[in-house]
C-alpha cells in the first residue's frame, strides 16, 4: 500500500532540498515504528480523554508528532515511554482546549452526591465531553478510568493534590448534574447530499465528478500519512491512488451514520477474489455551500477502524499504522480481517 499523495515536483528555488525532506522522513517513520506497540494504550487513553473516537486519533496524532520533537531534544533514555506519551497527551489535550470560550453550564458547582457509580462516570465521558473544564476532564478520566494516584496525576497536571481532588469533586459533580442532557456539544453536521454524491462518484470510479465536489483550496488528510492542500492536489494524489492505483481491491462506498456523525464507509473486494467485501476505510468531511473543504481518511488508523467496524458490527480489514515502509514504497502491506 503506498501514500495517496502525488510525487514531489522538483524543488524550486529556496526549497528544502528533498535530501533533507527523505532524511526527515526517514526519522520519523523509525521513530513511529518503534512506538507502534503503545500505540494501542496510547489511543485508549486519548479516547477516554476526549470522549470521540476521532478526537482521540487527532489527539495520538499530535502527541506523536510532539513527541518526536520531544526525542530529538532528550539527552537521556526515556526508560517509560508510555507514562512519556501519556504525559505528553494530557499536555496536548490541556493546550489545545485551554481557551477562552463560554461554559455550556452554569457557573456554581452542584453539590457532589455522596456517591457517584464510576461506571455512570465513565458513561458520562463518552458522552459529555464539554461539560467539564479541560483540567478537571483530565483529573477524571485518569483518576477514574486509569486508577493513578493523586500525586501522579498531580504532576502531569502540574498541579497539587489539593487541585486534583477540588477538580474531581467539580467534575463528578457536574457529571451527575440535572443539566448533563442540555450541555451536550453543538456541532454542525456535514451536507448530506453532498457526503451521498461524494460516494456515488467513488463507487463510480468517477474522478471528475469527486473533483468537482470540492472547493478551490480544500484540504485531504490522509491521517499519519499524507497531507493535501488544493483540488487540483487532492484529485492528482489521493484521489487517483484510490480509484486508479490500487488495483488490488474494486470500492464501493456508501454514508452511514455513527452517534450522529455522517460517515462514508469504504468497503473494499478483493481483485483476485481471495476474500469477501469488507470496511476498509472510513472518510469524514467538512462540507460548506455544497462543496467539500476538509476530507479526513482512517485507512492508516487500525484503532479507528476497529471501533467503527466493532460498532456498526460490520466485517472490517485493518492495515496497521503504515509507518514500516516508506510512504512512496508501492510492496504489499499486511492486512488483517475480522468481523464486527
Amino acid at each position: 500500500m503506498t501514500s495517496r499523495s502525488a510525487s514531489c515536483p522538483s524543488s524550486a528555488p529556496g526549497a528544502l532540498p528533498h535530501s533533507v525532506l527523505a532524511a526527515a522522513q526517514a526519522a520519523r517513520r523509525e521513530f513511529l515504528t518503534a512506538l507502534e506497540p503503545l500505540r494501542g494504550e496510547l489511543f485508549r487513553y486519548c479516547r477516554r480523554l476526549t470522549g470521540s473516537v476521532w478526537d482521540a486519533e487527532d489527539l495520538v496524532q499530535e502527541t506523536l508528532a510532539r513527541a518526536l520533537a520531544r526525542a530529538a531534544q532528550s539527552h537521556q533514555p526515556i526508560e517509560r515511554p508510555v507514562a512519556w506519551l501519556v504525559r505528553i497527551a494530557t499536555n496536548v489535550y490541556l493546550d489545545q482546549v485551554r481557551r477562552p470560550a463560554p461554559l455550556l453550564v452554569e457557573p456554581s458547582d452542584p453539590a457532589t452526591p455522596p456517591f457517584v457509580d464510576p461506571l455512570e462516570v465513565r458513561d458520562a465521558l463518552a458522552e459529555m465531553t464539554t461539560l467539564l473544564a479541560p483540567q478537571e476532564r483530565a483529573a477524571v478520566v485518569l483518576k477514574d478510568v486509569f486508577d493513578l494516584p493523586l500525586k501522579e496525576i498531580a504532576a502531569m497536571l502540574d498541579t497539587s493534590e489539593g487541585a486534583v481532588k477540588a477538580a474531581l469533586h467539580r467534575a463528578r459533580g457536574r457529571l451527575a448534574g440535572p443539566g448533563r442532557a442540555a450541555a451536550l456539544a453543538r456541532r454542525t453536521a456535514p451536507d448530506h447530499r453532498t457526503l451521498d454524491a461524494l460516494a456515488r462518484a467513488f463507487t463510480a470510479y468517477d474522478l471528475d465528478g469527486l473533483t468537482k465536489l470540492f472547493v478551490e483550496d480544500a484540504v485531504s488528510d490522509v491521517i499519519g500519512m499524507a497531507h493535501e492542500v488544493g483540488r487540483d492536489r487532492i484529485a492528482s494524489g489521493s484521489l487517483h491512488h484510490t480509484l486508479f492505483l490500487e488495483t488490488t481491491v474494486g470500492w464501493r462506498a456508501e454514508v452511514r451514520a455513527l452517534d450522529g456523525d455522517l460517515l462514508v464507509l469504504m468497503w473494499a473486494t478483493p481483485s483476485d477474489g481471495s476474500g469477501p467485501e469488507a470496511l476498509e476505510d472510513v472518510l469524514r468531511a467538512d462540507t460548506a455551500d455544497g462543496g467539500i473543504t476538509c476530507l479526513r481518511w482512517y485507512y492508516f488508523c487500525p484503532d479507528v477502524l476497529t471501533e467503527v467496524g466493532e460498532r456498526l458490527e460490520v466485517p472490517y480489514r485493518i492495515h496497521g499504522y503504515g509507518h514500516a515502509e516508506p510512504m512512496d514504497h508501492a510492496g504489499p502491506m499486511d492486512t488483517e480481517t475480522r468481523t464486527g
